[in-house]
C-alpha cells in the first residue's frame, strides 16, 4: 500500500513536472532573498549557557568593573630597554589612540602614560600621589626618575613593564556591540593604531581574546573556499559513481539548492552564522548529494530493468516510468531516513547553548530541504531530461572493483561466516572505543591556530615578557558597604593572591590589596617589611582618604567599586586551557572556604571561565542530546518497521559508532571541545540513514527472491554501494578541512572522516552480520523459510 501511494505520488510529479519545477524555483528565489540578512555572529554569549555560575559572575564583573575582552599590547625595543623617549612616546600615543576607540573601556586601558597609573610616595605632609608618566621624559634625570617610580611600585612589574625592563605593555579592555559583534573589525582598528608605530627600532606584539576571536572570524570568512573545494570533490565522486554528467550534476544541483534553502530559512528566522555553523553547509550538501545517489542509483536500476522488460516502449516512456518506479521503491525509506535525520538534529534545539541550538536547527532544516527537493525536484527534472544512453546504463550496471569487494563480503555473510564477521567487527569497534578513556575535555582558542601563525608567535612573545595574555577574575562580594576595607577580608584576598601566584602558568595577580600594601609601605619610609595590610581598619580607611586627596577616586575602579562592597582580583595566565583553569579554581576552593568570612562570596568569571561554562554545558548536555537522538531514531525506526527489535537493529550500531567516535578522539589526542562534540550528533543523524537503507533493501530483495544469499548480494551491490558513496562524499567533503590552518576546522574534518568510515563499516558489516545471525522477524517473518541459508528454529527467531 505504501509503495502504491508513492507510485501515484511520483506519477503526479512526473505529470506536473513543469509546474513542480516552477513552484520550486519560486520558493528558491523567496528563500534566497533572505540570504542578505545573514551575518557572522562572534558574540561570546552564543557559545555559553546564560544560567551557568561562571557566566553570571562574568556579567556581574562586567557591570561593575568593565568589559571582558582583555587585550595585551607589548612593545619590545630591539636595542636597549624601554626607558627611551622614543619608546615611551609610542606608549603614550598608543594609549591615547586606544582610549579613543568607541569599544574601549577607558578606565581599563592602562599603560605607563595612563592617568590612573600613579606613583605612590610619602613625605612630611602625608601621601603624595602623582602620575607615573604625565609627559614623556627627555633628560637622563627624568628617565631615572621614571625608572625609580616603576621599581618602587611592584604593582606595575610584570604587567606594564617586564621585570628586566626589556618590554613595556599597554593593557586594554573592550565592549563589543552585541547587535553586530565583529572582533575582526575591532582588531583591524587596533592593528591600524599599532602599524603607525611599527618601525626598525621596536617589535610590537598584540594578544588576548579579541585577537583570538578575530583570527577565528578570519578563518570563518575562508569557509566559502572550503565549501567550493568540497563541492568539486563531491562532483568528482558523483561522476565516478554514475560515469555520467547528468548523474553528477543533478545531485549537485539538488545539494546546492538544499544549502540555499537552509541558509534562507536561517535568515528568515533571524539566526546568524557562528563558528560552528560555518561548516554546516558542507554537511547539508554532502547529505543531500548522498540521498540523491540513493534515488538515482535506483533510477538506473529501474531503467535497466524496464528497458529490457518493455522493448516496444519509447525511451522517454521508459525514462518516466523508471522515475516513477524509483520513487515508489526508494521513496518510503528516503522519507523515513530523512525525517529521522532531520528530527534527530532538531533535538539539539533543546540545548542551553545557542551554537548547539543553531547547529541543530540549521542541520535539520537542511536535511528537510534536501528531502523535499529529492522527492520533488529530482523526479521532475529527471523526467524532463533525456533518457540515459546505453553507455551510461551499461557503466552503471557494470561490475567494478568495489562490486568485487562487496560480493566477497556478501558471500562470507551468507555462507556461515556472519558470527566471525560480527565478532571481528565488535573487536574492532571495542579497540577503537577504548580510546575514549584517554579523551580530555578542553578548549583553547590559541591551540586552534598553528604554532607558526602570527597569533601564536605574538602570544609566546608576550608571555615571555609579561604575566600572561589571558585573564580570569575572582569577584569578591560583600553584603555591606566598606566591607572591602576590612583587614580580615583584605588578608583573605592577599592569601588567595599568594596561592594563585604560586601556581604554574599564573604570571601575575592584581587587586586593591596591592595598592593598600604599597600605601602602607610608602607611609613607613618604603621599608620592605611594611608591604603588608594594616591590622587597624581605621588606618586603612585613613590611607584611602589620603590617597583620594592627592590622587583620583577613579584610580581604583578596576579593582573595587565605589562603596567598597565588591572587589576583583585580576589573574594573568600564560595559558588559555579551560581544563587548567577549571583545575585552578578547584584548587582555590579549599582556601576560599577556609580564609574568607562567611558573609563574603567569591566567584570566578571572565572569558576563560565563560569558555569553561560553554564546554561544560555542551559536554553535560551531549549525553542528553545523544540519548534524545537515539530515542528518536529508535521510536521512529520501530514504528516504520513495526517492530521493537527493528528499532534495536537500527540504534545498536549507532551507539557503537558514537562510542567509536569518542574513542577516535582519545587515540588521536583530539580534545572534546565545541567543534568536535558535534560529530557524535552527525554520527547518529547520518548513520541512521545507512541502517535504514540497507534494512529496507535487504527486506525488499528477500521478499522478491526468497533467497538469503541473493538478497544479501543484491542489497550490498545497490544500497550498500550507495552507502559507501554517501560516506565517501561526506568524508571527502570534510576532508578538505584538514588543509585548513585552523585546528578548529581540521579537527572537525578529521573527526567527520573517521565517523563516516566507522558508520559505513557498522552499517555494511556489523548490521548485516547481526541480520544474518539473529534473523529478526521484521525481516524474515514469523515462520517463512528462505533458501540460501539454514533457517533457525522458531524459538530463536527474534520478535
Amino acid at each position: 500500500m505504501l509503495t502504491d501511494s508513492y507510485r501515484r505520488y511520483a506519477a503526479l510529479i512526473v505529470k506536473r513536472r513543469r509546474s513542480v519545477a516552477a513552484i520550486l524555483a519560486l520558493l528558491t528565489l523567496l528563500l534566497s532573498s533572505r540570504l542578505m540578512s545573514l551575518q557572522v555572529d562572534m558574540d561570546q554569549d552564543t557559545w555559553i549557557p546564560q544560567s551557568h555560575p561562571y557566566v553570571q559572575a562574568t556579567k556581574a564583573l562586567e557591570q561593575v568593573f568593565g568589559g571582558r575582552n582583555f587585550t595585551l599590547i607589548g612593545i619590545v625595543p630591539k636595542r636597549g630597554d624601554v626607558y627611551q623617549p622614543s619608546v615611551l612616546a609610542k606608549v603614550q600615543r598608543i594609549q591615547e589612540a586606544i582610549e579613543n576607540l568607541p569599544e574601549a573601556v577607558r578606565h581599563n586601558v592602562l599603560s605607563l602614560s595612563a592617568r590612573k597609573v600613579k606613583d605612590i610616595k610619602a613625605n612630611e605632609a602625608g601621601l603624595v600621589v602623582r602620575r607615573v608618566m604625565e609627559h614623556v621624559p627627555q633628560t637622563p634625570e627624568q628617565i631615572a626618575a621614571l625608572r625609580q617610580a616603576i621599581n618602587s611600585n611592584p604593582f606595575y612589574i610584570n604587567s606594564l613593564v617586564s621585570p628586566d625592563g626589556g618590554a613595556v605593555a599597554i593593557i586594554a579592555d573592550f565592549k563589543v556591540d552585541t547587535s553586530k559583534p565583529s572582533y575582526a573589525a575591532l582588531y583591524a582598528d587596533i592593528k591600524a593604531i599599532l602599524d603607525k608605530e611599527r618601525d626598525q627600532t621596536v617589535d610590537i606584539y598584540v594578544g588576548g581574546l579579541p585577537v583570538d576571536f578575530a583570527s577565528f572570524e578570519a578563518h570563518m570568512m575562508q569557509m566559502p573556499l572550503f565549501f567550493g573545494a568540497a563541492l568539486l570533490i563531491i562532483m568528482v565522486i558523483q561522476y565516478w559513481s554514475f560515469k555520467s554528467f547528468q548523474g553528477m550534476l543533478l545531485p549537485i544541483f539538488t545539494a546546492i539548492l538544499s544549502v540555499l534553502w537552509a541558509l534562507g530559512f536561517m535568515g528568515l528566522i533571524g539566526v546568524h552564522m557562528d563558528g560552528l555553523n560555518t561548516t554546516t553547509p558542507i554537511l547539508i550538501m554532502s547529505v543531500a548529494a548522498g540521498h540523491a545517489i540513493q534515488i538515482l542509483k535506483r533510477y538506473y536500476e529501474e531503467y535497466h530493468r524496464l528497458r529490457a522488460a518493455t522493448p516496444n516502449a519509447t525511451e522517454q516512456e521508459v525514462n518516466r516510468e523508471a522515475v516513477v518506479e524509483s520513487i515508489a521503491k526508494v521513496g518510503p525509506v528516503m522519507t523515513v531516513a530523512g525525517a529521522i535525520a532531520a528530527i534527530s538534529f532538531a533535538t539539539l534545539s533543546t540545548s542551553e547553548v545557542s551554537v548547539a541550538r543553531h547547529f541543530g536547527v540549521f542541520a535539520a532544516s537542511g536535511v528537510a530541504a534536501a528531502l523535499v527537493l529529492e522527492m520533488t525536484l529530482i523526479p521532475a527534472i529527471r523526467a524532463m531530461l533525456r533518457p540515459p544512453s546505453k553507455k551510461e546504463v551499461a557503466a552503471e550496471v557494470e561490475h567494478k572493483y568495489l562490486d568485487g569487494m562487496l560480493t566477497y563480503l556478501a558471500r562470507r555473510l551468507s555462507g556461515g561466516k556472519a558470527p566471525l564477521v560480527l565478532g571481528a567487527g565488535l573487536a574492532a569497534i571495542a579497540a577503537i572505543a577504548a580510546g575514549a578513556t584517554r579523551i580530555q575535555v578542553d578548549n583553547s582558542l590559541k591551540s586552534y591556530s598553528r604554532p607558526e601563525s602570527e597569533v601564536r608567535v605574538h602570544d609566546r612573545a608576550l608571555n615571555r615578557h609579561f604575566g600572561g595574555t589571558n585573564t580570569i577574575y575572582f569577584l569578591i562580594e560583600g553584603k555591606e558597604s566598606d566591607r572591602m576595607k576590612s583587614p580580615e577580608v583584605l588578608t583573605a584576598i592577599a592569601s588567595l593572591q599568594d596561592f594563585l601566584t604560586a601556581q604554574p602558568h599564573v604570571g601575575k595577580t592584581q587587586s586593591i590589596v596591592d595598592l593598600i600594601k604599597r600605601i602602607n609601605q610608602a607611609m613607613h619610609a618604603d621599608a620592605p617589611a611594611q608591604s603588608v595590610i594594616p591590622s587597624d581598619p581605621k588606618l586603612i580607611a585613613q590611607y584611602l582618604l589620603l590617597y583620594s586627596m592627592s590622587g583620583d577616586p577613579q584610580d581604583f575602579d578596576s579593582y573595587v567599586d565605589n562603596d567598597y562592597r565588591n572587589a576583583a582580583i585580576w589573574v594573568f595566565l600564560k595559558t588559555d586551557s579551560t581544563n587548567y583553569t577549571e583545575q585552578l579554581r578547584q584548587k582555590a576552593e579549599a582556601l576560599i572556604r577556609e580564609r574568607f568570612p562567611s558573609d563574603i562570596t567569591v566567584r570566578m568569571g571572565g572569558s576563560l571561565p565563560q569558555t569553561i561554562a560553554g564546554n561544560q554545558a555542551l559536554t553535560s548536555s551531549k549525553s542528553k542530546n545523544i540519548a534524545q537522538m537515539v530515542l528518536v531514531v529508535f521510536v521512529l525506526s520501530a514504528l516504520i518497521l513495526r517492530s521493537f527489535v527493528g528499532g534495536l537493529f537500527v540504534t545498536t550500531p549507532l551507539i557503537l559508532v558514537v562510542l567509536a567516535n569518542f574513542g577516535v578522539m582519545g587515540w588521536l589526542g583530539i580534545p572534546l571541545d565545541m567543534g568536535t562534540i558535534s560529530t557524535a550528533a552527525m554520527a547518529i543523524g547520518i548513520g541512521a540513514d545507512y541502517e535504514l537503507y540497507l534494512l529496507f533493501r535487504f527486506r525488499e530483495e528477500l521478499q522478491r527472491t526468497g533467497d538469503v544469499a541473493a538478497a544479501t548480494l543484491s542489497s550490498l551491490l545497490t544500497s550498500g554501494k550507495a552507502v559507501l558513496y554517501v560516506a565517501l562524499s561526506i568524508g571527502s567533503g570534510y576532508a578538505f578541512l584538514l588543509s585548513s590552518g585552523f585546528a578548529f576546522y581540521s579537527r572537525l574534518g578529521a573527526m567527520v572522516v573517521a565517523t563516516m568510515a566507522v558508520s559505513a563499516f557498522a552499517a555494511i558489516i556489523f548490521l548485516r552480520a547481526m541480520t544474518m545471525i539473529f534473523k529478526p522477524k521484521f525481516i524474515f517473518g514469523p515462520t517463512k523459510s528462505f533458501s540460501g541459508s539454514q533457517p533457525l528454529p522458531k524459538s530463536s527467531v527474534l520478535r
